[in-house]
């Protein structure tokens, strides 16, 4: 990517079904990732859930929801995203409504988005560490993902000059992306 041009549009796939749970609630699938230590339970309502790039599990809260990624991991949603985006097709069954989001990954050049993930979010990139190339505190652990990893903005907020403020952005390993995602031309 050069300097002025826009990361790669992505899309989820439409009609996509996923699996979900909410945290909180008891089910026979929380149960099996606890049994399988991907899943634990603090106290006051708290959760790690240990996800393909956890480190020492992402936090979430009762209420929120865990999804199944291709893998049969977890991975958390907060209550308010997870509602926002998905609507239920049947038990712990839940389509994801497709929303138009940026991406970038290491073969694209250097955006103004990534200096602000480096900047001010506290990404890093570790070109001696492939594995573990991308890491960056997300969900109160701090998340690794290999190279391949393609990183995806939830959300961008910029002032009215056009300055980047605030980002929301995940990492998405390279597998799991090209079978949730299509890039749009």
């Amino acid at each position: 990517m050069r300097k002025g041009e826009e990361m790669k549009k992505v899309i989820k796939k439409s009609g996509k079904l996923v699996q979900a749970y909410c945290l909180g609630i008891e089910n026979k699938k929380v149960k099996e990732l606890m049994a399988e230590g991907l899943l634990t339970q603090g106290g006051n309502g708290r959760w790690r859930v240990f996800s393909q790039e956890a480190e020492q599990g992402e936090l979430a809260q009762s209420g929120d929801y865990i999804k199944i990624d291709s893998k049969g991991r977890p991975y958390p949603n907060t209550r308010e995203f997870f509602l926002k985006n998905h609507k239920a097709a049947g038990e712990n069954l839940y389509e994801q409504i497709p929303h138009v989001l940026e991406a970038w990954d290491s073969t694209e050049d250097m955006c103004p988005e990534m200096e602000f993930l480096i900047k001010n979010k506290g990404l890093v990139m570790n070109d001696k560490d492939e594995p573990k190339y991308y890491k960056a505190p997300l969900w109160g652990d701090i998340l690794t993902a290999g190279k391949d990893a393609v990183i995806v903005f939830y959300s961008i907020k910029r002032d009215v000059a056009g300055n980047i403020v605030d980002a929301e952005f995940n990492f998405v390993a390279r597998e799991e992306f090209e079978k949730m995602y299509t890039v749009l031309e």
